[in-house]
């Protein structure tokens, strides 16, 4: 299962109670900014290595508001609207949660999604370069598809990488696994063949599969799957910028009801 995660800006106008796509142009108390959370699965796209082009899901709201402009009353009324636009404007994608930030301590949510087990989460951080492109299309197909991520030239991040164990703790230390053996294991399977490198030119993994972020954390599964003994891997993570990031959960996970740009 890979899901995709998108954050989404709008403005509340506190007068108006009407809801727009973008954050506050001006220093109004009435235009009261939100971030909306959205995550998706579904199949991925064989030629370009994604669920969809975050861009896309952009659009998709935008004409929603353009079509019948939206006046909430609720924060419920904004996160069932967005399962509504999901399901209505991007059919090819599952809709699986939404959560919707009022600030930084206070969001509300709703979830499709069964989290009745215990999980240990260890973050990490990963530099690396890479270029978006499919060698079987020409250079104005790839433009089309992947926008500047195409550029020959290539692009960098800064990625925040998350991994995610889920079993039973054991009942003498109370912990799902040592740390530090979570950290030598990520070590070496992948921060020492991915970090600092040109995806597309330094890794055999990418060296043919387009390294999208979709496709990085299923590669990055594939490494680690089966070598954290005692538990298991639950679901690898990977922030490519602060509004999109893609998670695995695995293939046993089975098919799902599933930024700024790259």
């Amino acid at each position: 299962m890979i899901k995709l995660t998108r954050g989404l800006d709008f403005t509340l106008n506190s007068a108006t109670r009407r809801l727009t796509l973008g954050c506050p142009t001006a220093a109004d108390l009435t235009q009261i900014p939100l971030r909306l959370w959205l995550t998706l699965t579904g199949p991925l796209n064989p030629q370009t290595g994604m669920l969809i082009n975050v861009t896309d899901i952009n659009a998709a709201f935008r004409q929603a508001l353009t079509e019948f402009p939206f006046h909430p009353q609720t924060p419920t009324d904004i996160l069932n609207w967005s399962r509504k636009i999901t399901n209505t404007h991007l059919p090819n994608l599952d809709f699986l949660t939404a959560r919707l930030e009022l600030h930084p301590h206070l969001s509300i949510s709703i979830n499709l999604e069964d989290q009745n087990m215990i999980e240990l989460t260890t973050q990490y951080e990963l530099a690396a370069s890479h270029r978006l492109c499919n060698p079987n299309w020409d250079p104005q197909q790839n433009l089309d598809a992947f926008g500047k991520c195409s550029n020959p030239q290539g692009h960098g991040h800064n990625y925040t990488l998350q991994i995610t164990l889920r079993g039973i703790p054991n009942p003498r230390t109370g912990q799902l696994a040592e740390p530090q053996q979570i950290d030598q294991t990520v070590q070496e399977f992948i921060l020492d063949r991915f970090d600092h490198k040109n995806l597309n030119e330094d890794t055999p993994e990418f060296a043919e599969l387009i390294p999208t972020v979709e496709n990085m954390v299923k590669v990055f599964w594939e490494l680690l799957d089966g070598r954290f003994p005692n538990t298991h891997l639950a679901r690898v993570a990977l922030w490519e910028t602060p509004k999109t990031y893609a998670e695995y959960l695995g293939p046993s996970a089975g098919p799902l009801r599933y930024s700024n740009s790259v």
